[in-house]
């Protein structure tokens, strides 16, 4: 109805109340006991608002800036001896629309909707509580670089580049492209994980760190120190040749062929030909780095230092990142352990229950329950009684120093847990077979104790030929094998 700049200029401003508003609804809105995937997009829903805000705080500086003079021209137009004229021109616009549309709406516009968003999550990742590294671990263990190992190990070392000998990474195209998608992956799985954060914080933060440590060579895996260790016995033998001591060409024949040619492979050039063409190689540095000099005098296995120091500034960026991402890789982890212990079935009933539960909390009512004992809720989604909890002994707490000191409430759950995966995977780290000799036993040295005696107590119990197996002679007498073969070796039987 209206084009006035000043009216615009409110709108926009109403706008940005609206924005406050409908983020402070949304975060008020939030309950205490709030599952991970509705953080998740809790955080999502407030990175599409922030944007929004960013949006129309830009539209709402333009007009502020006034480049074409129309805020200023209005503002001109409406104070000074014409105002009350203006003003009742205006009006009589305005009754004018709406005689001509008597339909319009008068109300105020309506808040602000929710954004609809859809984070691209993976089933693996179940909305970044865990980390999918499939693809990129099959990669790995294709690679003549790495070392085989399960996806359970992988995830344990893949950050840790640094231990890939240095020749390897320069020569291997596949390495590069590896470590480029490994840190494509984790950044882009930080900005799903994390999408209020802005990783270009971050991303400056790496570079001034890596830059710093590049210049006194303490990047891990690049040393000064690490390169001289990795050098022939040749090059150890000689030291580097300063070339500003030498005017011509010819005076760097008296080092010799072999001295030469530790120098030329330190440097990074061809190191064949004869005496002649070596010197006249090496003196071609003087004064010139080993990027200046052109590329038929470079060694086959020549990289540039910038092609070098981009390999190392990835590395360096996914150390950094896998520091950020530790607590959803450390999880990942747990859960392929836990996993491992259990049957198809148990995987399978684990998933259904995990889907109703995800179905139970879109439908429960948004009040929230007074619990304030923080009693086991029952069947119906209520805190059960006090005495019913008090009957069960599920205050009553029960330690596990075989399961890492977990604690269990209550004596069923104590019982239980004898054989669930967690006490399962604590007898098997101290190599016991957990069967029902071991019930009730909690500490680790009575465990081990008990292992003992009954190693002990099955070896007793065993046959021994020795002297359980009977010989009889020919008067019919009757002997243990130790002593039958002892009188038959004398002669006596």
């Amino acid at each position: 109805m209206s084009s006035s700049v000043i009216e615009h200029t409110r709108q926009i401003h109403a706008d940005l109340e609206k924005l406050s508003e409908a983020m402070i609804d949304d975060l008020l809105a939030e309950k205490k006991t709030a599952s991970h995937k509705e953080m998740i997009m809790r955080d999502h829903r407030m990175k599409e608002y922030v944007a929004q805000y960013k949006d129309t705080s830009q539209k709402l500086l333009n007009l502020y800036d006034d480049k074409n003079g129309s805020r200023a021209k209005e503002l001109g137009v409406t104070s000074g001896q014409n105002v009350f004229s203006e003003f009742y021109s205006r009006l009589k616009t305005i009754k004018d629309y709406h005689r001509k549309f008597p339909g319009a709406s008068l109300k105020l516009e309506e808040a602000i909707p929710v954004p609809k968003i859809n984070p691209a999550f993976t089933g693996e990742e179940n909305y970044a509580k865990y980390v999918d590294m499939h693809d990129l671990y099959k990669r790995y263990t294709n690679m003549r670089v790495f070392d085989k190992c399960n996806y359970f190990s992988f995830l344990g070392k893949f950050h840790k580049l640094h231990e890939v000998p240095k020749e390897k990474k320069i020569a291997s195209r596949e390495y590069q492209s590896y470590i480029s998608d490994l840190f494509k992956y984790m950044l882009g799985f930080f900005q799903r994980r994390h999408p209020l954060a802005d990783p270009a914080d971050f991303r400056r933060q790496i570079d001034a760190e890596f830059e710093q440590k590049w210049a006194e060579q303490k990047v891990e895996g690049w040393t000064t120190s690490e390169n001289k260790a990795e050098m022939d016995e040749d090059a150890v033998e000689y030291g580097p040749v300063d070339l500003s001591k030498y005017g011509k060409w010819e005076d760097l024949e008296p080092l010799g062929m072999d001295c030469l040619k530790a120098e030329l492979k330190r440097v990074g050039l061809k190191t064949g030909g004869r005496l002649e063409e070596r010197c006249k190689r090496l003196f071609l540095l003087k004064g010139k780095t080993i990027d200046q000099i052109p590329n038929k005098y470079r060694a086959k296995n020549f990289v540039t230092t910038a092609k070098i120091k981009a390999i190392a500034k990835l590395e360096y960026n996914i150390k950094y990142f896998y520091e950020l991402l530790r607590p959803q890789i450390e999880a990942t982890r747990e859960y392929i352990e836990k996993k491992l212990t259990k049957t198809y079935e148990e995987i399978q009933a684990e998933r259904e229950q995990d889907s109703d539960e995800e179905i139970s909390e879109s439908e429960e009512e948004d009040k929230q329950l007074y619990n304030p004992l923080k009693l086991p809720l029952g069947w119906d989604g209520k805190p059960i009684p006090y005495w019913l909890y008090k009957l069960h002994g599920l205050n009553v707490e029960y330690r596990c120093e075989i399961c890492g000191n977990y604690s269990y409430w209550g004596p069923r759950a104590f019982a239980r847990h004898f054989n669930e995966w967690r006490h399962s995977y604590g007898m098997k780290c101290l190599g016991i077979q957990n069967t029902k000799d071991f019930e009730n036993i909690t500490l680790i040295e009575d465990a081990i104790t008990l292992n003992r005696k009954l190693k002990k107590l099955t070896e007793q119990r065993a046959w021994k030929p020795e002297e359980e197996e009977e010989f009889e002679d020919k008067e019919g007498h009757v002997y243990n094998r130790k002593t039958y073969e002892d009188l038959k070796r004398q002669g006596l039987v």
